[in-house]
């Protein structure tokens, strides 16, 4: 994985998946992770951020920023590919207290776009997305806290025109096309009550929501303001 520099540097300046970490209420939350997503023979691994806003009562709007490249593999036989995607998405998030712990109901838009280099360099694939997120977090004590999510990813994956050959077009969707239904685990601990540091697992794509995922891994920082 990359440096975890970068989410150093967040934590000392001082989101559904994304965004994970429940804490005492805040106007902002930025979160920073390193991501892995393994798929089939090559693995993505990158990073992502978010920001979650309070805006009125219980609602947030959320941004978040994934960028990610693949390992290189063989696509079709005698092209040899490595994939980079990065994804925005701009969404909304309802918090309500149920029970010992906090129910959060989240809608999100994204889209993530694809670009390839090596057997062939330049653009492969634009995914749209609609995201349906639902989670559910409760304290532990002693500062953890544990995390139940699930996001239900709605795509509309388009392979570029230019891309390649018929057949190379044919096998990217194959390969990267669906709508992913991600759970995850997420247990986080907040030293303080401004910083956390969290650790997820989830099943499929839950960053790129990109189809043929098995899982993915992501360990990041949370700090609110």
């Amino acid at each position: 994985m990359k440096s975890l520099l970068p989410l150093l540097v967040v934590a000392a300046a001082a989101q559904a998946q994304t965004a994970p970490v429940k804490a005492p209420a805040s106007n902002f939350t930025l979160t920073a992770a390193n991501t892995m997503i393994a798929h089939d023979v090559e693995d993505f691994d990158g990073m992502s951020y978010g920001v979650k806003a309070h805006v009125w009562d219980s609602v947030s709007l959320t941004l978040s920023y994934a960028d990610a490249i693949s390992d290189p593999f063989n696509l079709v036989s005698g092209l040899n590919v490595e994939v980079g995607a990065r994804r925005f998405s701009v969404g909304a998030e309802y918090d309500m207290h149920v029970g010992p712990g906090d129910v959060t109901l989240s809608l999100a838009y994204g889209q993530a776009a694809g670009r390839t280099k090596g057997g062939f360099a330049g653009d492969a694939f634009l995914n749209q997305q609609f995201v349906f997120g639902a989670s559910y977090a409760m304290a532990l004590g002693q500062g953890f806290t544990a995390t139940l999510a699930a996001n239900k990813f709605i795509s509309d994956f388009d392979v570029d025109k230019s891309f390649s050959n018929a057949s190379a077009r044919t096998a990217l969707a194959e390969r990267f096309d669906g709508s992913p239904f991600s759970v995850g685990l997420t247990v986080a601990y907040a030293p303080t009550d401004k910083v956390s540091i969290y650790l997820t697992y989830a099943m499929e794509d839950s960053v790129l929501g990109l189809g043929g995922a098995d899982n993915t891994i992501s360990f990041g920082l949370s700090a609110r303001f």
